[in-house]
C-alpha cells in the first residue's frame, strides 16, 4: 500500500508541476523529488504524533525552535517544507484513471482496498449495529451533509456496521448524495443501506441494532429469510407498522410508566412501552413476554423518587447493542490525527488512518491491556522516526502499517 501512495504521489505532482500549478515545490531545477516509501512512512509518524502531542495554532509549531517548543521531535523525523510538500500533493489513486463522474475518484479504490482489510482481520460477535457516523469536515462539495442531533453536525457522513461487543469499525460506506448515480431501490435508502453492508454475514446467525431510519418490516422480514435477527426502533408512519399500535399518544394518555402493548406479524413482533414517551419498536429477536425491572425517578410533592418499572427485554437489549457505532466513535475521537485540509478527500484518508490504529485496540482479550497496548503502540510508531538517520533500511524500524499488520495478526 505504501508503494502505491508512493507511485501515485510522484505521478501527480510531475503532472501538477508541469502544468505549473504547485512549482513552489518543486526543486531548484524545477522538478519534482521523488517520494520514497520511508518518507510517506515519515508523515504517517507525524500525523499519529500530532494526535499524541498537542500543539495549537498553525502546524508549522511543531517544528519551532523557540525554547518552549524545544522537546518536540517534528524537526528529528522530517523537514517542515518537505512535509508540506508532500502533505500538498499526497495521492493514494492513480491520477491518469480518475473518473470524473465518480464523486469518490480521489480515494475509492484505497478506500476499498481498506474496507477489505478490517473485513479479514477480524469476525464480529453476534451482535452488531448499524449507524451514521459524521466525520469533521466544513469544506465545500455536495457530498457535505449536516445532521442536527449528532454533536458533529457538518461533514462527512458514513454509514457503518460495528460490534456492539467492542465498537470495531466492521465495514463501511461513504454517503455521496442520493442523486450521485447510484441506484436507490423501491424499498428505500435504509433498507439498500443495511443489506449492503451486511451482505457479507447473512445466513450466519448475526443479530442486527438498528434505528427507526432503517427499520421496516419489509427489511425485518427479509433480513430473518436471510438468517439475520434484528430490532430497531421504528416509526408509526412506516408502511406495514400495525394499524392497531399507530395512535399511541392516545393510548398513552393515563397509563403508568411501564405499561405495554404489542401485535405479532410473523416473524416480526411490534411493541409500544410507555416511558416518558412511548416507545415503539419491532425485533424478530425477543418475545413480548421477557422483561426485566428498571429504576425511575418521579417527583412526587415536590420530591424526587426512585421508581420501579417494568421494561420490555426487547428494549433492555436494544439499549445494551445499539451504541456499537458511538462507542467506535470515542475511540476514534482519543486516536485522533484530523488536520484541517483544503482536499474533502484527504479527511477521509485520515480517517482511514485512524481506524488503521484502532484496529489494533481490539486485539487483546483485556480492555486494560488493549488502553496500554494503544498507548504503548502510538508511542512505537513515532519513537523509530525520530532520529533522521534512520531508514527503512534499518532492522530496528517498522514502517507504521507493517507494524499495524504485526499486532492485528497476535
Amino acid at each position: 500500500m505504501v508503494n502505491s501512495i508512493c507511485e501515485h504521489t510522484n505521478s501527480y505532482a510531475q503532472l501538477r508541476i508541469f502544468e505549473g500549478t504547485h512549482q513552489a515545490y518543486a526543486q531548484n531545477d524545477g522538478s519534482w523529488k521523488d517520494v520514497t516509501p520511508d518518507e510517506i512512512n515519515r508523515v504517517i509518524a507525524m500525523l499519529i504524533y500530532f494526535g499524541v502531542v498537542k500543539v495549537g495554532g498553525n502546524v508549522d509549531r511543531y517544528w519551532g525552535t523557540k525554547t518552549l517548543l524545544h522537546g518536540l521531535w517534528a524537526r528529528a523525523i522530517m523537514p517542515r517544507l518537505r512535509f508540506r510538500a508532500i502533505m500538498a500533493l499526497l495521492h493514494v489513486v492513480d491520477p491518469g484513471t480518475e473518473n470524473p463522474d465518480d464523486k469518490l475518484r480521489k480515494v475509492e479504490s484505497f478506500i476499498n482496498y481498506f474496507k477489505g482489510r478490517c473485513l479479514s482481520l477480524y469476525q464480529p460477535r453476534q451482535n452488531v449495529a448499524i449507524d451514521e457516523r459524521m466525520v469533521k469536515s466544513r469544506h465545500r462539495s455536495d457530498i457535505r451533509q449536516y445532521i442536527k442531533d449528532k454533536p458533529t453536525k457538518w461533514g462527512i457522513k458514513l454509514w457503518v456496521l460495528a460490534d456492539s461487543s467492542n465498537g470495531y469499525t466492521i465495514d463501511f460506506n461513504v454517503y455521496i448524495g442520493r442523486a450521485a448515480g447510484r441506484d436507490i431501490s423501491a424499498n428505500g435508502l435504509g433498507y439498500d443501506v443495511v443489506m449492503r453492508l451486511m451482505q457479507p454475514f447473512l445466513k450466519q446467525g448475526y443479530h442486527l441494532f438498528v434505528d427507526n431510519f432503517y427499520t421496516s418490516v419489509n427489511l425485518f422480514k427479509h433480513l430473518f429469510t436471510q438468517g439475520v435477527a434484528a430490532t430497531g426502533t421504528v416509526l408509526e408512519t412506516r408502511r406495514d407498522f400495525p394499524a392497531g399500535l399507530k395512535n399511541s399518544k392516545a393510548w398513552a394518555k393515563g397509563k403508568e410508566r411501564g405499561a405495554m402493548r404489542w401485535e405479532r406479524d410473523p416473524p416480526c413482533l411490534a411493541l409500544q412501552w410507555v416511558d416518558n414517551k412511548v416507545v415503539s419498536l419491532l425485533t424478530t429477536i425477543d418475545n413480548a413476554n421477557d422483561r426485566v425491572q428498571v429504576n425511575r425517578k418521579t417527583k412526587t410533592g415536590g420530591e424526587w423518587n426512585t421508581k420501579v418499572v417494568c421494561q420490555p427485554q426487547a428494549v433492555s437489549n436494544y439499549n445494551k447493542f445499539m451504541n456499537a457505532v458511538d462507542r467506535s466513535d470515542q475511540i476514534l475521537a482519543s486516536n485522533n490525527v484530523l488536520r484541517k485540509c483544503m482536499r474533502w478527500w484527504k479527511t477521509l484518508f485520515f480517517i482511514l488512518l485512524i481506524l488503521l490504529l484502532s484496529t489494533v485496540f481490539f486485539c487483546s482479550k483485556s480492555t486494560r491491556l488493549r488502553i496500554l497496548m494503544m498507548q504503548i503502540f502510538r508511542g512505537g510508531l513515532i519513537m523509530p522516526y525520530s532520529t533522521s538517520e534512520r531508514s527503512l533500511s534499518d532492522s530496528s524500524v517498522i514502517s507504521p502499517i507493517m507494524m499495524c499488520h504485526r499486532f492485528t495478526s497476535l
